[in-house]
């Protein structure tokens, strides 16, 4: 049983990636998410796009860590432990990237740790708007997102007024726009997008019935480009990515060019820090389909030399920072690094790929 809840959350989380949690410095990190081994993996980046392990590589977190997010300016870290039903709180050490437990100021020794949050069933997936103090984690097994406020000092959790918020059953993936006025919502077994206002105290309100994918679309992975004005989609069952247009009150247009052909099972979806291109990892052919992002239409164009392939088997989850691309590849336990051309070409970097010791279900980069 617990090897097919593992694997499922592996499916679940595929097409769930972070960018960057915040520009503060010139010292670049990864950290990917071990489920099996109830890790998060940590990465030094170089300047020519490499990794090499921290010297502290591993660190460990709560039951099935699915998710790691990086609060702005880069001095705490969230895991959401699929699992354990809680959010793990970890201090980033700004020279070294390393995580740890937060020292805490307590006389007396609470029965529950200060850096464990309780969430819904099954926490899958995590965000935090730009500009603003909240955590929001989308919990597949309740079907709800657990809304939380940040402490800017300490990084210690409080929950919003209302959540958690209801979504439609079997949620799977979560995007924020930019300006951090609305959240999405991906439903597979809908074949549906739910979206959300977000409120300046982190309240979430449904902006109207969740859109329509498509008969027999599946989308498990969605972003939202950096101008806040497009929402990507990655359709698994029919290899495709869908394209749309949001609306200034949260709803969703189909683009007139949509859907986009992609690889075989696209699993995950990211635009560069410019939202000029938008990748996807195809996790049925082992490569990476690369676009061009229309700036007036958002509609998709392949690149030349697209799709470009990992090297390794089951791509299934991105994370874009300053110039490069990471891939981390399910079924060989390695992530690969690309370099990102002008034209969107991408090429890899000397080294790629680097070794994780168990199969990553996220990955996020900071800057400190």
């Amino acid at each position: 049983m617990r090897a097919r809840v593992l694997a499922a959350l592996l499916i679940a989380v595929a097409g769930l990636a972070g960018l960057a949690g915040c520009i503060k410095g010139s010292k670049q990190f990864v950290y990917v998410t071990g489920p099996a081994s109830n890790e998060v993996f940590g990465f030094i980046q170089h300047g020519d796009g490499s990794l090499t392990p921290m010297g502290n590589p591993n660190f460990a977190t709560g039951s099935q860590p699915s998710s790691i997010v990086i609060h702005p300016p880069g001095d705490f870290a969230y895991i959401a432990n699929f699992a354990g039903n809680n959010v793990t709180l970890l201090d980033v050490n700004s020279g070294n990237g390393e995580l740890s437990i937060p020292t805490s100021t307590l006389i007396i020794t609470p029965p529950t740790p200060p850096n464990i949050f309780n969430t819904g069933t099954g926490p899958s997936a995590m965000a935090i708007p730009a500009g603003a103090p909240f955590l929001f984690v989308l919990n597949q097994g309740s079907a709800n997102i657990s809304a939380f406020t940040i402490d800017t000092g300490t990084g210690d959790l409080g929950v919003v007024a209302g959540s958690p918020f209801i979504v439609p059953a079997a949620p799977q993936a979560m995007a924020i726009a930019p300006k951090g006025n609305f959240l999405y919502v991906s439903n597979p077994a809908a074949a549906t997008v739910s979206g959300f206002s977000i409120d300046a105290k982190g309240v979430l309100t449904s902006v109207g019935a969740a859109f329509s994918m498509g008969t027999g679309a599946t989308p498990v992975a969605i972003t939202v480009d950096p101008s806040g004005r497009f929402l990507f989609v990655a359709d698994s069952a029919h290899n495709t990515v869908l394209g749309f247009s949001i609306q200034s009150n949260g709803t969703l247009t189909a683009m007139s060019g949509s859907p986009f052909p992609a690889g075989l099972q696209p699993k995950a979806v990211a635009t560069d820090a410019q939202g000029s291109f938008l990748f996807t990892a195809n996790f049925g052919s082992n490569d990476v389909s690369a676009f061009v992002i229309d700036s007036s239409t958002g509609n998709l164009g392949q690149i030349s030399g697209s799709p470009f392939a990992t090297g390794g088997t089951g791509p299934g989850v991105l994370t874009v920072t300053s110039s490069f691309l990471y891939v981390a590849d399910q079924g060989t336990n390695d992530v690969v690094a690309f370099l990102i051309s002008g034209t969107g070409k991408l090429s890899k970097v000397n080294g790629a790929p680097v070794g994780v010791p168990v199969a990553a279900a996220w990955m996020t980069s900071a800057s400190e």
